[in-house]
């Protein structure tokens, strides 16, 4: 076809450049050469373009408005530009029309397919229900890889599903959907890649985001994964907080989830098992945040749980210590509980803003302490 048409510029675009804007009224049409584009409208994320020969930007013209959506590119990209009217080269070449014809037949089958699995999401999920379950699928045919990230992401109460080939991922993501997509970029060749490709052009997986899984100091194989759109990688050995801050940026989820949570009509702050330097500086960015929702939600009692701590050292002490005295300081009429066992429990009582916070062994034990009537504890 570009044969046939003799106004066509090819130009160059490097990684996050404008292929396309919005608010433009275009004439002709684009030609994806190679690479991968991202259509963006409103900050998300429509769609991908990463088939080289793949027709775009023809919308404008032929309805005679301005683009609604940008087009970046996602890796460095090579696009030719139509600069004929469409009109014309249809006029003089038939074969573009059926071409184009097709395209747009294409696209609107997309669409379709996409409205319809949404209004089936919106049938089949409880209105009532705020919170989706988490589904990660993991193509590696290493069953030790597998269990690892189950594990790991089994503390946020993700699902986990598997498949040892690109066979299997293509015949899951046929009838189901996932929050994010993990592939090993050991797999044999270029499978990796391709498989990326292919789920880019699947409506129920068409948004979701994919995970290069790499080992560590690979930079070629870290570097391919990027310059083939996926959207990052995680190192093997896996780090599990490494890994779970990737994974809850990629899928644009709220990281403080992990350590702060609304339950029932209190604030729960959960502290993990190791406190690493990386989930101090991460309870410790959003901790602010959490306090200015937990009043907006009008929510008067708090729980601080320490029960599974491995080791109770300086840096838990200070964070814990931190949030107290942000609720003190703000004068809040709070009334809270620490969950801690062990012949340091009563310590937390002398951290500044915990002194008449209740000691309690579970998280019922805590609840009870909450309900008490504050009366009833002074005259205890």
């Amino acid at each position: 076809m570009i044969a046939l048409i003799s106004m066509i510029r090819l130009q160059e675009y490097a990684e996050g450049e404008i292929v396309l804007n919005d608010g433009e009224l275009g004439k002709g049409f684009c030609i994806l050469e190679s690479g991968s584009l991202a259509v963006i409208r409103e900050g998300k994320t429509l769609s991908e373009i990463d088939q080289p020969g793949s027709i775009f930007g023809e919308l404008s013209e032929i309805l005679g408005m301005k683009r609604d959506a940008v087009i970046k590119a996602k890796t460095p990209s090579k696009v030719r530009h139509v600069e004929e009217s469409i009109e014309d080269i249809v006029t003089k070449n038939p074969k573009v029309s059926v071409k184009l014809i097709r395209t747009l037949g294409r696209r609107l089958y997309r669409m379709n397919q996409l409205a319809t699995n949404e209004m089936s999401a919106n049938e089949t999920h409880s209105p009532s229900s705020n919170e989706e379950t988490i589904k990660i699928l993991v193509v590696d045919d290493k069953p030790n890889i597998i269990k690892q990230l189950t594990d790991i992401f089994a503390k946020n109460e993700w699902v986990v599903q598997s498949t040892p080939d690109e066979a299997g991922a293509l015949k899951i993501c046929e009838s189901s959907s996932f929050s994010a997509i993990l592939i090993s970029m050991a797999l044999p060749g270029d499978t990796s890649v391709d498989l990326r490709r292919k789920l880019k052009t699947n409506h129920n997986v068409l948004n979701t985001p994919v995970i290069g899984m790499i080992v560590q100091g690979d930079e070629s194989a870290q570097k391919k994964a990027l310059n083939s759109g996926f959207a990052d990688c995680i190192t093997k050995p896996f780090n599990a907080n490494k890994a779970d801050a990737i994974m809850f940026k990629v899928m644009n989820l709220d990281s403080s989830a992990r350590y702060f949570k609304f339950v029932e009509d209190y604030l729960l702050f959960k502290l993990p098992p190791e406190l690493s330097p990386f989930v101090i500086n991460d309870i410790k960015e959003n901790m602010d945040n959490r306090i200015r929702n937990t009043i907006n939600e009008g929510i008067l009692k708090l729980i601080i749980d320490v029960s599974n701590l491995e080791e109770v050292g300086e840096e838990a002490i200070e964070v814990v210590g931190e949030f107290a005295e942000k609720i003190e300081d703000m004068k809040l009429p709070m009334r809270g509980a620490i969950i801690a066992t062990g012949e340091e429990a009563e310590m937390w009582n002398n951290l500044d803003g915990c002194e008449e916070w209740g000691i309690c062994e579970d998280l019922d034990s805590a609840k009870e302490h909450l309900e008490k009537d504050p009366d009833d504890e002074e005259e205890e």
